[in-house]
């Protein structure tokens, strides 16, 4: 394992990965920590999320609500201390707080950061901006804490809705091939979400296919159907030119 580096000295990169699975990269080399640091980590990068700082008592007994008060500060301390192991910078900590490093990167901000952009809708597309890469992976799919489910739900719908909104803005350029790409990523993460179908028929309109635009709409209406008995809304349909 890594030694602590010291914080005002080194330029080596952090990044915490919570996208797809949880990941540490130092320097672009991936570093393993045991299980109880991971869920620090990812714990305090989320609580970035929102710009504060977690107190000790309460991050313990969140992490380790099952057992003793005493137990869950001797599991936090563990944690901090192999988390500082692999670099000093990671977290930092007093008697009262803890809180993410103000040198790390998360994913998860830049997953976020990319959708805020898209949504804001005003300014240029930024090439990097146009890649869906960055918008379908889950947050932490495969764990299961209770403190990570909102969490995760929020994200996965604000990741929809920027693919949507990259759909159309991609289509209002022309670019029809990656408009149709983001709708169908968009699609394939929620098949029931309207909105993304509503993308996917405006780039076939946009592009003279009426045929494919209604026979999407069908589809999708057979699917809602089957699943929610629930129909389309009117305005979805209305753009092929209504029920048949």
């Amino acid at each position: 394992m890594p030694h602590p580096l010291d914080s005002a000295t080194s330029d080596v990169p952090l990044l915490v990965r919570l996208l797809d699975g949880f990941g540490l990269d130092i320097g672009h080399h991936a570093v393993v920590l045991p299980v109880h640091a991971q869920r620090v980590l990812a714990f305090l990068a989320l609580s970035r999320l929102f710009g504060t700082a977690q107190r000790r008592t309460a991050l313990a007994e969140r992490l380790w609500c099952e057992g003793s008060h005493e137990r869950a500060q001797a599991s936090l301390r563990t944690a901090i201390w192999r988390i500082r192991q692999a670099d000093g910078r990671l977290v930092h900590a007093d008697r009262r707080h803890v809180h993410l490093g103000n040198r790390v990167e998360v994913d998860v901000e830049r997953s976020l950061g990319q959708a805020e952009r898209l949504l804001a809708e005003d300014g240029d597309l930024a090439p990097a901006d146009a890649a869906t890469a960055g918008l379908t992976a889950d947050l932490l799919p495969d764990w299961e804490e209770d403190w990570l489910m909102v969490e995760r739900e929020r994200i996965h719908q604000v990741r929809i809705q920027a693919l949507v909104a990259l759909s159309q803005r991609l289509c209002g350029l022309g670019r029809f091939m990656p408009a149709l790409d983001a709708a169908y990523t968009a699609i394939a993460a929620e098949p029931l979400h309207e909105s993304a179908h509503a993308a996917l028929v405006e780039v076939h309109l946009a592009e003279g296919n009426v045929t494919q635009a209604r026979r999407h709409v069908d589809g999708y209406a057979r699917l809602l159907w089957a699943e929610m008995r629930l129909r389309p809304s009117n305005a979805l349909v209305a753009k092929v030119g209504g029920p048949r």
